[in-house]
């Protein structure tokens, strides 16, 4: 076989893990572990909790959540190499009891059981995901976006460089004229 040949494979495979996304509402790009701790500090993510990471990419979200604040994670993704690197990580940082990875539509997945939804997703999907998706969540949830905020939605906390917004539905599941 050509390199070149296999090459070219590989560069079509990877540049379509970063340009379908944009077109999905879920952006793929990898965040700093410095990151992806203040993302869960800023959840104020406990021990036990379950996360749920609408869009999970890679899901190193989840599994630091997992490592390092004993929570449970769930993972949604639509691209089937993203599950695979996610399941694989998660196994291989020995979580994988703790979270679990499902390739589905994040637009047609329940995450009842959550206590934390993490989106980072484009103000695109974000409109398309709420208002239905309050319908599904517990009243206790906090949903924790990072760089888009939830139109529509006033947050009880954003953070001082303004990247993460924290909405709280503990107040019951009318919020800003979303029920």
């Amino acid at each position: 076989m050509d390199w070149t040949f296999f090459l070219l494979i590989v560069f079509i495979i990877l540049a379509g893990m970063v340009v379908l996304p944009i077109f999905s509402g879920a952006p793929w790009h990898p965040l700093l572990p410095g990151t992806i701790r203040r993302i869960l500090n800023f959840a104020e993510i406990k021990q036990g909790e379950t996360i749920c990471d609408l869009g999970c990419g890679e899901g190193r979200v989840l599994v630091t959540a997992a490592k390092e604040y004993s929570a449970r994670g769930v993972g949604i993704e639509i691209d089937p190499i993203k599950v695979g690197l996610a399941r694989m990580l998660a196994k291989f940082k020995n979580v994988d009891q703790q979270v679990k990875i499902i390739r589905g539509n994040i637009f047609e997945f329940d995450p009842q059981d959550a206590d934390v939804v993490y989106l980072y997703l484009t103000h695109q999907a974000m409109d398309r995901l709420f208002p239905e998706i309050l319908k599904k969540l517990k009243p206790t949830v906090r949903i924790v976006s990072y760089r888009f905020c939830i139109r529509g939605m006033t947050p009880e906390k954003v953070s001082a460089d303004k990247t993460l917004f924290l909405y709280q539905l503990s107040k019951g599941k009318e919020i800003n004229s979303y029920t």
